[in-house]
């Protein structure tokens, strides 16, 4: 029997190193890319780092990339200053962003028969409100309420650990680096970008209450899963 898994994937560092240890478990692995379609740039470095993989690893890799605009603007871009005001932050941007992905890719696993998700989510990255360890048990509710598992690979490994093997692996690793950042080896959100740069110039950490996270969920729930029962990719 084939063993399948679905990764949600952009080329980046944490994304890379979690497709290379599934490559070591599974025989399919089905790499799922999306464009929200408001500001996400750069979208064919993507293309460039799967087929770095398949030549790596013997074609185990599947690759496709999706849409989630019209979910995205149900949940936060339609709303946007009124979502704001609410959480008193802009997290709302991409947790919603993130949301959408996930939606999108249960409703993929479903379509295909996948049973287990992962992505790239890692501890060193926390502060994004995404990968919050709060934010990741809210995920992995939602895709288990559909029969899927949802698991995190690479969330436990140092950063510096998975670009020193993906450095021996011969992956590219972009222009130049910045910080933990490699530039130009996978695609840019730009809210998403602006949202973080006091983090990632100043160090200054965003707040990120998991009350407020919780209440935006429950607040988007049925949203999301109207699109899941619907099952629009």
């Amino acid at each position: 029997m084939t063993k399948k898994i679905s990764l949600m994937f952009s080329g980046g560092i944490d994304s890379t190193m979690t497709a290379v240890l599934l490559a070591k478990k599974y025989d399919e692995i089905h790499l799922l890319t999306y464009n929200n379609g408001y500001g996400h740039m750069f979208m064919n470095t993507v293309q460039k780092r799967v087929n770095e993989l398949n030549s790596m690893f013997d074609n185990k890799f599947e690759y496709s990339l999706m849409s989630t605009k019209d979910l995205f603007e149900k949940i936060i871009v339609n709303n946007v200053v009124n979502e704001v005001k609410t959480h008193k932050s802009g997290f709302v941007w991409c947790l919603g962003c993130k949301y959408a992905m996930h939606a999108k890719s249960i409703i993929y696993n479903k379509k295909n028969n996948i049973l287990e998700m992962t992505d790239g989510s890692s501890k060193s990255t926390k502060d994004m409100v995404e990968q919050k360890p709060f934010s990741v048990k809210i995920i992995k509710h939602l895709y288990k309420n559909h029969g899927i598992k949802f698991h995190t690979p690479v969330y436990n490994i140092p950063r510096e650990e998975s670009i020193k093997k993906l450095k021996k692996l011969k992956f590219n690793m972009g222009w130049f680096r910045v910080l933990d950042r490699f530039i130009g080896i996978q695609p840019k959100c730009f809210a998403g970008e602006i949202y973080y740069m006091p983090n990632l110039v100043f160090g200054k950490t965003p707040k990120h209450d998991n009350k407020e996270i919780y209440k935006f969920y429950l607040r988007k729930q049925n949203i999301l899963e109207e699109c899941i029962k619907n099952g629009m990719l």
